[in-house]
């Protein structure tokens, strides 16, 4: 039976320098991964935070291969939530009720600040649709990109 509570955690780390030292986008309820856990690690690892939350749909569009549109939907996904992850360390964005994500947590580990939010799967689905790189995106309803 499909779990019917679709909200996704970040975990977001950054170093002392503000580059990304790595993330993970899963279900909360069950832990697994959206994807792959961290999906687009290549292209974010070692990343300025400040950098990527600078980062529009496009940019990042024209930085994947071609690829189906589920693939490239998951990728929007970990885009946009690290990307606000990102905006919130940096201090661009709150990270309360009305972002696309809700910080849960903040914390320090040796050198790293660690985020932990909750990623909210309405916001992040209405900006994928609007960001319109999807061949089929029109097509994909909020139920589904939930479930992706």
């Amino acid at each position: 039976m499909p779990c019917t509570d679709v909200t996704e955690l970040l975990r977001l780390r950054l170093d002392d320098g503000d580059r990304i030292v790595g993330y993970e986008l899963i279900k909360r309820t069950c832990g697994r991964a959206v994807g792959e856990r961290s999906l687009l690690a290549q292209e974010f690892v070692g990343a300025d935070a400040n950098e990527v939350a600078k980062l529009t749909a496009d940019d990042f569009a024209e930085t994947l291969p071609d690829m189906r549109d589920e693939e490239f939907v998951l990728s929007l996904k970990h885009f946009f939530a690290v990307r606000a992850g990102a905006r919130v360390l940096i201090g661009h964005m709150s990270g309360g009720a009305n972002d696309p994500i809700r910080v849960a947590k903040v914390g320090y580990e040796g050198n790293e600040v660690i985020l932990e939010a909750e990623v909210v799967i309405d916001v992040i689905t209405e900006e994928i649709k609007a960001c319109g790189k999807c061949k089929g995106c029109g097509a994909l309803t909020a139920k589904k990109l939930a479930a992706l």
